[in-house]
């Protein structure tokens, strides 16, 4: 945003983004949670505005030009989202000018394009079927629905022997190791070409099949992404619909209409199919903490290179967003509390527990441990 004001140019909204919480590719930070980042904003929005204007005015005044007495700057956020209570909390506590909502926006078919097979698909789907994947060939974190035929198709391809997608779009591409026009990594071609590469690297075979697993995991998400709306329309296409629904689309069972679905956000009725639904906050903290077990497995396995003072950090920044959760609580709902609170304590407890020891210190053993942790979360 300095930046920019420094060239001239007034950025109106700032968009505060949850970075594991939501749909499609995932931006984790290293353990600061979404709640304390809101806080942070909060507390300093004033003297946000009053720097950037500074520098937009001081920017506009040099190129000659008419600076306004005043600018508009919007706060906004989204991120899981699911409940009118956590809307309101983020509106009246936080004093945020609005809240996106994402994913359950899939099942509504007047804002979405989504075929029906896959409507249903999202409907049927638990928390093993929504994951945090590394599908996308960009090498980001990506949310992807397991069920989809995307999946299927890709599973299939390794299964006969022959990984990786034709690429009829080659949007992605930017491997340019084996050709000179660039590869994208769900390509077929790509994986061909990694694939043989692997075969002659010096390595375990454990470690090789680690990174051949993770090779042939990505998928052709430029072409598949769009295959719900070619289906949803008959329009002629070799497209096998990808979904990128966030972990927040569970607990919403069921087709809904656009009035439906306002009223859900604003109060007046609900699409929850029952049972008992995480927090926004609290569902954000435990995605963090597998996500931090998942970079301790990949770090043991040497598929990651991150240091002890890594996790120590990322452990710190997450008991930290823990204290502060805890002095939040008086702010939410007094139905909301209990709960909130006891699984808040699970999850410090379950925090705590986690030690990362370097792959010096009987790497067997911790990567052992680890895998026992990652399988009871998953």
């Amino acid at each position: 945003g300095k930046l920019l004001a420094r060239h001239g140019l007034w950025v109106s909204e700032y968009r505060i983004e949850s970075g594991l919480n939501c749909g499609g590719h995932a931006f984790a930070t290293k353990g600061l949670l979404m709640g304390p980042i809101i806080e942070e904003f909060l507390q300093n929005r004033a003297g946000l505005s009053a720097e950037l204007y500074e520098d937009y005015q001081k920017a506009l005044s040099s190129l000659g030009r008419y600076c306004p007495a005043s600018m508009p700057r919007h706060l906004t956020a989204q991120g899981g989202v699911g409940t009118n209570a956590e809307h309101r909390l983020l509106l009246n506590y936080f004093h945020l000018d609005s809240i996106g909502w994402g994913s359950p926006f899939l099942l509504v078919p007047e804002a979405t394009n989504l075929d029906v097979g896959h409507l249903q698909k999202l409907i049927a789907a638990r928390e093993k079927d929504i994951d945090l994947t590394d599908c996308s060939p960009l090498g980001v974190p990506f949310w992807n629905l397991r069920t989809s035929d995307s999946e299927v198709v890709r599973l299939d391809r390794i299964r006969n022997g022959k990984p990786g997608s034709p690429c009829p779009k080659g949007f992605l591409g930017a491997e340019t190791e084996f050709s000179v026009l660039p590869l994208c990594r769900a390509s077929r071609e790509y994986q061909e070409k990694r694939l043989a590469q692997l075969e002659k690297e010096e390595m375990s075979s454990e470690k090789r099949g680690l990174i051949h697993d993770r090779v042939v995991s990505r998928s052709c998400i430029c072409l598949d992404l769009a295959g719900g709306a070619e289906l949803k329309y008959d329009l002629p296409s070799t497209a096998k619909t990808a979904v990128c629904c966030g972990p927040g689309i569970l607990g919403f069972r069921k087709v809904a209409t656009l009035d439906e679905m306002t009223d859900h956000i604003y109060g007046r009725g609900t699409l929850l199919s029952g049972g008992s639904r995480a927090h926004m906050f609290i569902t954000e903290l435990k995605l963090y903490i597998e996500y931090l077990l998942r970079e301790m497995k990949k770090t043991m396995e040497g598929l990651l290179n991150r240091t002890t003072k890594y996790f120590a950090e990322f452990k710190q920044n997450l008991l930290d967003g823990i204290d502060y959760y805890q002095t939040l609580v008086a702010k939410l709902d007094s139905e909301e509390r209990e709960k909130f609170l006891q699984d808040l304590a699970a999850l410090k407890d379950e925090l705590v527990s986690i030690i990362f020891e370097p792959v010096t210190t009987a790497p067997a053993a911790a990567i052992a441990r680890l895998g026992r942790q990652v399988t009871a979360r998953f």
